[in-house]
């Protein structure tokens, strides 16, 4: 585990309860579930709030250990190949009513599905979509950020290293994701 950069926050982790809270978000344990939030979307801070709340008591309540808490995750993800996606994310709960989120930082393409044929996709490198063709009929609408190669061929069907080389060249990749049954008769 390495050393926490305070910063700011260097009056709040100096006291036990920094310390503590260091010690906890760097458990391998609490890790797992942030990385796992993460990889669903969600703030990293959500799955342990209740561990935050059991191990440290009353003193998560105060904002500036709130605040310390989320920087610690910040330092603690980005150490593990995570970047920062999002900032003020609701969560409606206790302690945290909003959190961050994070992502792996890998390579990705945006996926947008026609609105008329959902087997039709085309996936670009921003989220805008200004690179898409014009569809056929109707409009492409976003369907979400694509990073794991083996969703975009389990779950659509293409490469997702070839589909990255095609937007390169072209601005964007095209895909007609197969039937996985027969039509019924």
């Amino acid at each position: 585990m390495e050393q926490f950069q305070a910063g700011i926050f260097a009056q709040e982790y100096a006291t036990v309860e920094g310390q503590k809270m260091w010690a906890v978000l760097n458990r391998e344990d609490v890790i797992a579930r942030m990385e796992t939030a993460s990889d669903l979307g969600q703030p990293a801070l959500k799955p342990v709030e209740d561990v935050l709340l059991e191990e440290l008591g009353e003193v998560i309540m105060q904002d500036r250990y709130k605040q310390m808490c989320g920087r610690m995750v910040k330092q603690v993800l980005e150490g593990r190949g995570f970047v920062h996606d999002a900032s003020g994310i609701r969560l409606n709960s206790v302690p945290f009513y909003k959190a961050s989120r994070y992502r792996r930082d890998r390579t990705g393409l945006f996926l947008f599905r026609s609105s008329t044929d959902p087997r039709d996709i085309c996936l670009t490198a921003d989220r805008a979509g200004e690179h898409l063709p014009l569809p056929e009929r109707g409009r492409w609408d976003y369907v979400h950020f694509v990073i794991s190669p083996l969703k975009a061929t389990v779950g659509y069907s293409f490469d997702l290293n070839a589909a990255i080389a095609e937007v390169k060249r072209t601005g964007f990749c095209r895909h007609r994701v197969p039937r996985l049954f027969r039509a019924a008769r």
